[in-house]
């Protein structure tokens, strides 16, 4: 069963009317430009010894089985280490075990639990950020100075196609669906730190991205958004303070795997070495983010952190990781870069709309990469015959490189998308 129809009932909102099939038949000087050019991505590593360590949930151990082990043996394991299974999350090769241990046992579980021939993988549940600067609030109209727009060439985008009704889901702090630039737009969602349906914002970065995303376009109102016939499933993965817990991740993406949600988006990272690209720190969450690319034919797209470091962790075939530019086509003076990096897109000035329903101006990798899945959104929309790996791979064909027009670049990876020219590709145009 198609997503829409199996995520219909739980709209929070009847849909709108359909959108105009053309944003303006004269859309600012400024946004009709498509050609960007981005500098020479070369970098002076700075030192990892600036590295935040992130924190973790204390007493808690998330715990792959392995395959074929019985019932007995890993009870009797965890026994041995005074581990208490408090939830369990998945089922079969997918099962991961939330094992409570008291500190004074804790650094021991962990060492023998990684060695125990029961376990396929043992993590920490840690704690990290989201990726964001504080939106500074303005009162103007917002279209002509969305400049990541003509940017990412999306005006032109629209004359070839407007996409499709193509999910995305959001895992942050939530989202409140209920503000101008979302109505109609999103599902009821998950709270993956309560277990509950529905949607809340905590903090307000959901609605943000969201909005990045998928904001109402042509409506009058506010913004626009790449994927502007793109729909929002909201799961909370996050707490009050701006942080994003590894358990409430697994859970996200589980849920969207399982309703069929094609594409993901992650605005939260670690310093390096600790970011989410590091198979070994993540080892439970690549599993899923395995299966999600794998298994279920979906796209995970993460932001790249603005701690301005060297990511030195490999690239991975299942986590988008995106960096960001500034207005100039140079790396963002706050972007991490390096070997996980697949994209970049702006990241700096981006209006988007907070819960309250107020418009800034936000910097942060938080927002080039929800603007990367978006124009994956629009690409996937316009063609929803086309896998998971056919949408990187036009993505990657048609980007703009930077000068000396390198395949791959630490800075920028493959480079940034260029909305029209993904269009035309899918479409065989």
């Amino acid at each position: 069963m198609p997503i829409l129809s199996k995520l219909q009932i739980a709209l929070n909102r009847c849909l709108p009317v359909l959108l105009a099939l053309t944003l303006s038949t004269a859309a600012p000087a400024c946004l009709a430009q498509p050609e960007f050019v981005l500098k020479p991505g070369t970098q002076t590593p700075a030192s990892a010894r600036n590295a935040r360590v992130p924190q973790w949930r204390p007493n808690i151990l998330m715990v792959m089985p392995n395959r074929g082990k019985d019932q007995e043996a890993i009870d009797s394991s965890l026994q041995e280490v005074h581990g208490e299974v408090v939830e369990k999350i998945g089922e079969g090769d997918m099962t991961v075990l939330m094992v409570k241990v008291e500190q004074q046992y804790f650094a021991e579980a962990e060492r023998k639990l990684s060695q125990d021939k029961n376990f396929a993988s043992v993590q920490r549940d840690l704690v990290y950020r989201t990726d964001a600067a504080v939106a500074a609030p303005v009162n103007d109209p917002y279209y002509a100075s969305e400049w990541h727009l003509r940017a990412l060439n999306v005006v032109n985008a629209w004359n070839v196609s407007q996409g499709g009704p193509i999910v995305i889901g959001v895992l942050d702090s939530g989202v409140n669906g209920s503000i101008s630039e979302l109505q109609g737009k999103t599902y009821s969602g998950y709270d993956a730190v309560t277990g509950v349906e529905g949607q809340r914002d905590v903090f307000g970065h959901g609605t943000m991205v969201s909005t990045t995303a998928a904001a109402n376009t042509n409506n009058g109102v506010n913004t626009a958004a790449p994927a502007r016939r793109a729909y929002i499933y909201p799961v909370r993965s996050g707490f009050s303070d701006g942080s994003i817990s590894a358990s409430a991740i697994l859970k996200g993406v589980k849920r969207c795997g399982d309703l069929g949600i094609k594409i993901v988006n992650i605005s939260a990272n670690g310093s390096p070495p600790y970011s989410f690209a590091n198979q070994s720190v993540n080892s439970v969450l690549h599993t899923y983010f395995r299966w999600f690319h794998d298994t279920k034919g979906g796209l995970i797209f993460n932001s790249a952190g603005n701690d301005h470091l060297r990511d030195t962790n490999a690239l991975s075939s299942y986590l988008i990781v995106v960096s960001a530019i500034d207005n100039g086509g140079g790396l963002a003076s706050f972007s991490t870069y390096g070997r996980p990096v697949w994209f970049t897109a702006p990241g700096t000035g981006i209006y988007c709309t907070s819960s309250a329903g107020r418009v800034g101006s936000a910097s942060g990798t938080s927002f080039s990469c929800p603007l990367v899945a978006s124009v994956a959104a629009l690409v996937w929309g316009a063609k929803p015959s086309l896998t998971n790996v056919q949408v990187e791979n036009i993505l990657k064909s048609t980007c703009y490189k930077d000068s000396s027009r390198q395949v791959w670049t630490e800075s920028y990876g493959y480079g940034m998308p260029n909305a029209e020219a993904a269009l035309k590709a899918a479409l065989g145009l």
